[in-house]
């Protein structure tokens, strides 16, 4: 994706929409319980982003193999790492509230914004071609912090064994 672009959803809906130019790129659907969004790129297939450990959330295609990864770097949440087949992308907060970019080796490539009040309408600005994985990512961390750090959701806390007396 290269150029302007948006996410949007109304208030309190669980699903969004990608769009460029009047065009969908992308149909989400956030299953917040699970936390987990799956999207539909249309013929370009579908991706579930899911948890996969504290911190870490992973986009993974139809056929099951990981395609895209975002890693939180900074205690706050403030910096992630999005890596992939053939890029990797630092995920930065800027000063200004829900206005973050992608940069790689330090240069901006794509900015995006939220909202004043919230995150259910995001603008997209991207200088340099970035994959769509690495957008949707990058939405799932900022719009939705609480499930990006979540334990993954097929992780159950064990119960301690009791022992007969």
């Amino acid at each position: 994706m290269v150029g302007d672009a948006q996410l949007t959803s109304a208030l309190f809906s669980n699903r969004w929409q990608l769009t460029q130019r009047g065009t969908v790129l992308a149909e989400l659907t956030r299953l917040g319980k699970i936390y987990v969004t799956t999207a539909n790129l249309g013929e370009a297939g579908n991706l579930i982003m899911e948890p996969a450990g504290q911190g870490t959330v992973r986009a993974v295609g139809d056929d099951g193999k990981e395609m895209a990864r975002i890693v939180r770097r900074s205690w706050l949440g403030r910096r992630w790492e999005i890596s992939g087949l053939g890029y990797n992308y630092d995920l930065l907060s800027d000063p200004r509230p829900r206005r973050w970019h992608l940069a790689i080796a330090n240069a901006p490539v794509t900015n995006i914004a939220g909202s004043y009040l919230s995150y259910n309408h995001v603008e997209i600005n991207s200088s340099l071609a970035v994959p769509i994985p690495a957008i949707l990512l990058s939405w799932h961390v900022v719009a939705r912090p609480w499930e990006a750090v979540a334990e993954p959701r097929g992780l159950v806390p064990g119960v301690p064994a009791t022992r007969e007396q």
